[in-house]
């Protein structure tokens, strides 16, 4: 299609090919065509010119009025303006006002535009620089605002004088507010994307990370650039990239719409964290895979949560078997020494009822603190009352927390349980070494338990549930290091505890 200037270069040529036929019509030439016949051709050319300027005229008209365009001319040498009737439209003009003037367009420019306006008008005429620009107008006919894009070029004579300025106004108002609907729609969708409280991140089809808001950075442990640099195979446990990448393959067949997956992700330091992954795949209007849309929830605390209840459920069922061994300990222990069948049942009442106390202690039923040495005593009397001499204990006094002491009271209950039943506490002669100290310099508790003169023990398979959970009561509740080795000579647990974890500051 015929731009604006490219029209009003065809009406010019127009109207001089018109203007030399009129002047033709008083010229003679009668040695090729008779004077009546060349006549009558010149004013059928005319009229076919006058024709064809006619249909330039209304066809440049309906292409501004179709195209939002309004083209204009200023005469600069004798400052006069001429502009298409789309230019009133688009103005808001009355087109019955009279001619057109420079301060008339000008009035219409919006107050904040017009010295830019007015100097690139000027240094268009001064240097014959094109015009490329946009700046609002307001309409005197109904008070709106419009958005016009003005471009122009100067037409300079044979010395490069500037003669004349030919340029168009195109009506930019509905572009710019679809632009300003798009960039508003932008920004909501990049504060949503950046402040939600999940993960989100945009993933390329063969899994390198394109974009990813500050929640899944931190929880990944990497900055955006650093996410980047790597693919979700890279940074995913090896044990769950096989199941995300079949679900990825069938999503990308089209067997599935989306799909949710619970995996672990690597961070930098080696450490894991549990999410929950939901994918979507966007396609183009042919169908072609373009990219991954992921969702990445925190699951972590709630994995933690499953194992802790995990956890919890496998040490009832282990405290069950452990106390029925112990009944059965208190009833052959309270037999040999009980010397009538009243002594025998009130030394076995009186165990069951220290079973009981102890019992509702690791049930966290207890809400005081209390003594060190008085929980060690407490635990232990349960199940040594008549060897009682051979735990040597030695520590200064340190009053704990509730917590402290329901924590302590576990690890307790488990080591003197498996004294009992396999170590120095099974024969008549272990004996077992209970010695604790504090460090002021490091502010931490160090405890010792540690057995000998017991059976000699002998590891036969993998750890069960009692010796793992030991090393995880302590530290898991009150954080520190922990250790558990059941050497031949018998059983050692040390711990290093913070003391602030541990203490009654009331």
């Amino acid at each position: 299609m015929k731009s604006a200037s490219d029209l009003q270069d065809e009406i010019a040529r127009l109207q001089r090919e018109l203007a030399k036929l009129r002047g033709m019509g008083s010229a003679s030439r009668a040695e090729e065509l008779p004077v009546v016949e060349m006549l009558m051709r010149n004013t059928q050319r005319r009229h076919v010119a006058e024709a064809e300027l006619a249909d330039a005229h209304a066809w440049m008209e309906l292409a501004q009025e179709v195209g939002g365009v309004a083209a204009y001319r200023m005469d600069i040498t004798e400052n006069r303006l001429w502009w298409s009737q789309s230019v009133f439209a688009l103005y808001g003009f009355d087109p019955a006002a009279g001619e057109p003037t420079i301060d008339l367009w000008l009035s219409a420019i919006h107050p904040d535009d017009r010295v830019n306006v007015e100097h690139m008008a000027r240094m268009a005429i001064e240097t014959g620089a094109p015009i490329d620009h946009q700046f609002r107008i307001i309409r005197p006919s109904d008070g709106t605002h419009r958005w016009v894009h003005d471009r122009g070029r100067i037409e300079c004579d044979a010395t490069g004088k500037p003669l004349r300025l030919h340029g168009v106004n195109i009506d930019m108002t509905a572009m710019r507010q679809v632009q300003e609907a798009l960039a508003a729609s932008e920004e909501q969708y990049r504060g949503t994307f950046e402040h939600a409280n999940v993960g989100v991140a945009h993933v390329s089809v063969d899994g390198r990370f394109l974009r990813a808001n500050g929640y899944l950075c931190k929880l990944l442990g990497r900055a955006e650039s650093e996410l980047q640099a790597v693919t979700f195979q890279d940074i995913t446990h090896p044990d769950d990239l096989g199941s995300d990448l079949d679900l990825l393959l069938q999503l990308m067949d089209g067997k599935i719409p989306s799909y949710t997956l619970e995996k672990r992700y690597v961070r930098p330091d080696g450490t894991l964290v549990w999410s929950d992954l939901s994918v979507a795949l966007i396609r183009n209007d042919e169908g072609i895979p373009l990219h991954f849309v992921s969702v990445i929830t925190d699951i972590q605390q709630r994995k933690q949560a499953q194992d802790l209840v995990k956890l919890v459920l496998d040490e009832a069922n282990h405290r069950v078997k452990n106390l029925l061994s112990v009944v059965g300990a208190i009833v052959k222990s309270s037999a040999r020494s009980a010397g009538s069948v009243k002594q025998f049942e009130e030394a076995v009442s009186l165990r069951l009822k220290g079973i009981a106390a102890s019992h509702d202690l690791l049930m966290g039923k207890s809400v005081d603190g209390g003594d060190l040495a008085q929980l060690i005593r407490r635990q232990l009397e349960i199940f040594t009352a008549c060897v009682i001499e051979r735990v040597i204990m030695d520590g200064p006094p340190l009053q704990l927390c509730p917590r402290a002491v329901h924590a302590f009271g576990m690890v307790l209950h488990e080591l003197a349980t498996n004294a009992c039943k396999y170590g120095a506490l099974a024969n008549e002669r272990g004996e077992v070494h209970i010695d604790w100290s504090i460090s002021a310099e490091r502010e931490a508790l160090h405890f010792v338990w540690r057995e000998v003169g017991g059976p000699e023990i002998k590891m036969a398979g993998p750890q069960g549930f009692g010796s793992k959970a030991l090393t995880r009561m302590l530290a898991g509740s009150l954080g520190g290091k922990v250790t558990h080795q059941l050497l031949p000579a018998g059983c050692v647990f040390e711990a290093d505890l913070p003391l602030g974890n541990l203490l009654d500051r009331s």
